[in-house]
């Protein structure tokens, strides 16, 4: 049985166990009761918006996320701290492994509306700058890339769930109401092409985003918010 792509806001993976390899190593690498930031802030943003009661997990807001044990176990698990200062924590496996919450459908619907668009940029990049080996140089890790290692990578703060999450603010949109289509592996596309074309639109305008090496860009979790650099393509 193939297996079926895993689409975390910014982040694709092959599968689930690559997923949760991902989050795993953010959750295991720091000591107990360290804030997430930057880059790892983003990353379990984007986790934590999947999980089947999304909303009433953020409830008055996110303060900030942080790594702690359980309330009834040693185990560790990703809390959020509220902007009312309440707390509540969240599991890896849920999110990924549980019914989607509507903001996660959501993002797979937009992404599929600019598949065809990344794809288009992707080929038209290694066209314009790859060398006589048909290799670009990552701007991550300096090193020369192949097409087929390469990754499109939305640069922070404008990140795919940021770029998603003011669309669907500044549309007013209700996650609720929205039928989609179901196609192969991939998941939902909008049954509304009209909403496709405008996210289409909104992508266009917004995202700032550059080719780089696959596992760097899984990788990239630790970096800052950084300014631009050539390597930024842009769709205006």
């Amino acid at each position: 049985m193939p297996k079926k792509p895993v689409v975390l806001g910014e982040l694709k993976f092959d599968s689930k166990k690559e997923a949760k390899e991902h989050f795993s190593n953010i959750l295991n690498k720091h000591p107990l009761k360290t804030k997430l930031s930057n880059g790892e802030f983003d990353d379990v943003m984007s986790l934590l918006l999947c999980h089947p009661k999304a909303d009433e997990k953020i409830g008055s807001g996110v303060k900030f996320l942080k790594i702690d044990q359980g309330y009834n176990s040693s185990n560790r698990c990703f809390h959020i701290i509220r902007e009312d200062g309440s707390m509540e924590n969240f599991s890896i496996g849920k999110c990924i492994n549980g019914d989607h919450s509507p903001f996660y459908k959501f993002c797979i619907a937009c992404r599929k509306s600019v598949e065809s668009d990344l794809s288009e940029m992707k080929k038209q990049y290694f066209q314009e700058k790859s060398d006589s080996e048909y290799k670009v140089i990552c701007p991550l890790t300096k090193e020369k890339i192949e097409f087929n290692e390469s990754h499109i990578d939305h640069r922070e703060p404008f990140t795919f769930a940021s770029i998603v999450h003011f669309f669907i603010q500044a549309r007013n949109i209700d996650l609720n109401q929205i039928k989609y289509i179901t196609q192969n592996n991939y998941g939902n596309e909008f049954e509304d092409n009209q909403l496709s074309q405008d996210f289409q639109s909104w992508h266009k305008k917004n995202a700032k985003i550059r080719i780089v090496n696959g596992k760097a860009n899984l990788a990239k979790s630790h970096l800052g918010r950084i300014a631009d650099t050539k390597a930024d393509q842009s769709f205006k």
